[in-house]
């Protein structure tokens, strides 16, 4: 290349200009000594985040294949709830104490620290875990299992201000990804790690050992900095009821909400976590093969997400991605009407991971396209932090209609109706988005 530049330009070899013009492309794109060092120092602190993350969330994903079943060994008759409601209450629990818990928590962290908040949530699990595994009955058990829901909630919120306080607007997404990768791998390993210790050593030893997680979480958690940056912070705040009540009447928020991102946490929630570990042992399969099927979940949104992500380049290719995805989601619970066996399931539950990798970043972003003139009125905060926890109230609900469901059908069938009311949502969502759709061009 170099002897090549110094030949006069008619005796130079063909392509050479356009050798040259593609290393200079190259040069301009990697190179070294560019990036500031305050990026390197924040990205360095940011990486700290990763270890406690993982090992907390693994904790309780370790629960995951069991805890029906946990809950049923440990049922005492109450007159006015029946066994399939008592098996879903403490699921359903967990997530409403999530969901109404995040907002004061988030409220709370700015007082006092990303560090002190995680460092409580992890210590509160950690009593929670344990309690768990020694409880008597399920009315203690519910008391328990609170615990382990304040303390996720603290040690999620806290991570997720970690990372927005420490990330620039230029590295945001890519800290988002590494904060979302941590969970996702916890999210992956956990439930079939948990089905397999369950099967050897007991529910109750899993859940000292997931106590023994959490606990653990703290020593790494003690590595993060004690001081937070304060520059460009907007400080947060709980929603009004007012400003609650002005985006559930806005029919825009309705759309993204009531037809795409509640539907979506339902089918997951109901599907997934409650009636797949109750019918995989009911079929006399292993509470480790519930694992393993939940993981293909796990593994389906973390190889498909960054693909269909990429695919949400306007608000139109959004609109399809959110409704297809609940339409192939929702076909997922129908297809349990073709046949009985563990090999179904991991289809179904395949398809579930396909339709959620395809809604889920689009959701979030239609959020924006939707509801701008509220954000520019309440603010972004107020604005996602409504709709997280609408789509959490989703979570909560799941539980106890496919309890109601379960008690009054077969398991194939409270498949079904918990799909077909989701592709139904997605159908929904796709007519009435579909009027208003404006294309909207990628930024270069």
């Amino acid at each position: 290349m170099e002897h090549g530049r110094r030949l006069p330009s008619h005796e130079r070899p063909p392509g050479q200009g356009a050798a040259q013009a593609g290393l200079a492309k190259l040069g301009d794109r990697y190179h070294f000594g560019a990036e500031p060092p305050p990026a390197r120092g924040n990205e360095t602190e940011l990486a700290k985040v990763r270890a406690p993350l993982f090992v907390f969330i693994l904790a309780e994903e370790l629960t995951r294949s069991f805890m029906p079943g946990y809950v049923k060994e440990l049922l005492v008759p109450l007159p006015w709830l029946t066994t399939e409601l008592l098996v879903g209450l403490p699921i359903a629990l967990f997530m409403l104490i999530v969901a109404l818990g995040q907002p004061i928590i988030g409220v709370w962290c700015e007082k006092v620290g990303h560090r002190r908040t995680m460092l409580t949530g992890a210590a509160v699990a950690s009593v929670g875990f344990l309690a768990t595994a020694l409880a008597h009955n399920v009315l203690d058990l519910l008391l328990w299992r609170s615990l382990c829901a304040a303390g996720y909630a603290m040690v999620f919120v806290s991570g997720q201000a970690y990372v927005l306080d420490h990330a620039t607007p230029a590295t945001r997404a890519r800290s988002f990804a590494m904060f979302v990768g941590a969970i996702m791998a916890a999210t992956v390993c956990g439930p079939s790690i948990g089905g397999i210790l369950a099967d050897n050593v007991g529910v109750r030893f899993t859940f000292g050992i997931a106590a023994l997680l959490a606990a653990g979480s703290i020593l790494a958690i003690r590595q993060l900095p004690d001081v937070r940056p304060t520059v460009g912070r907007s400080m947060v705040r709980l929603p009004k009821l007012s400003e609650i009540g002005a985006l559930i009447c806005n029919g825009r928020f309705k759309a993204v909400t009531g037809l795409a991102a509640m539907p979506a946490k339902i089918l997951l929630t109901g599907m997934c976590f409650y009636l797949v570990p109750l019918y995989v042992t009911s079929i006399g399969d292993s509470q480790s093969m519930a694992g393993r099927v939940l993981m293909t979940y796990a593994v389906a949104m973390v190889v498909l997400a960054p693909v269909t992500a990429g695919w949400a380049t306007n608000r139109e290719r959004m609109h399809w991605l959110v409704g297809g995805g609940l339409v192939v989601s929702g076909l997922g619970g129908l297809l349990m009407l073709a046949g009985a066996g563990v090999g179904w399931v991991f289809l179904a539950v395949v398809l579930v991971g396909l339709g959620q990798s395809m809604s889920i970043s689009a959701q979030s972003a239609l959020v924006t396209e939707h509801c701008q003139p509220e954000i520019d009125k309440l603010g972004e905060g107020t604005v996602y932090g409504v709709y997280r926890l609408l789509e959490r109230l989703g979570n909560a609900t799941s539980p106890l209609l496919a309890a109601v469901l379960l008690r009054w059908l077969n398991y194939s069938m409270s498949f079904a109706v918990l799909g077909a009311l989701v592709a139904l949502c997605g159908l929904g969502f796709l007519l009435a988005t579909h009027q208003k759709t404006q294309p909207v061009l990628a930024p270069a």
